[in-house]
């Protein structure tokens, strides 16, 4: 699977002002998957997973459209973030993969924290993280950067 550095700076995004947890998934006895009751954990530092849900534009064939996607950022507390307002995070990166039985792109983004603000922008991100995680959350391909 192809994953990408992505400059939080080149790649502007707006916090939709969703935050939530992310949990486990366990197989079931029927040999089905399901989500536990575990919140994620990043495997380096042990720091609950949260999903902060964005907005950014890509552009596909000369057409720019909007996108919401998710990006797993690990940390202690619940991020806050400003609904939206511009947020930028550090190291973030984006999984591609493609899925086999429609050929579809899909996005995984991920980040080790929200980015502190910039002094003198107008950038308002949320609290600031550390560590590092993979990403979930689905959305069509984009020119990320």
């Amino acid at each position: 699977m192809p994953a990408y550095v992505v400059d939080s700076s080149k790649q502007p995004m707006v916090a939709t002002g969703v935050v939530d947890a992310r949990f486990d998934w366990v197989e079931t006895p029927g040999g089905g998957r399901a989500q536990s009751d575990q919140q994620s954990r990043d495997e380096d530092t042990g720091m609950p997973v949260w999903g902060v849900e964005v907005m950014y534009q890509q552009v596909q064939y000369g057409r720019t459209s909007s996108v919401v996607a998710s990006v797993t950022v690990p940390a202690y507390d619940r991020p806050e973030v400003t609904a939206l307002g511009p947020i930028a995070f550090e190291n973030l990166r984006v999984e591609v993969r493609v899925i086999k039985t429609t050929g579809a792109l899909v996005e995984y983004w991920s980040a080790e924290g929200i980015a502190a603000p910039v002094p003198g922008s107008t950038r308002r991100p949320g609290s600031s993280t550390s560590s590092s995680t993979t990403s979930s959350s689905g959305s069509a391909s984009s020119e990320a950067a």
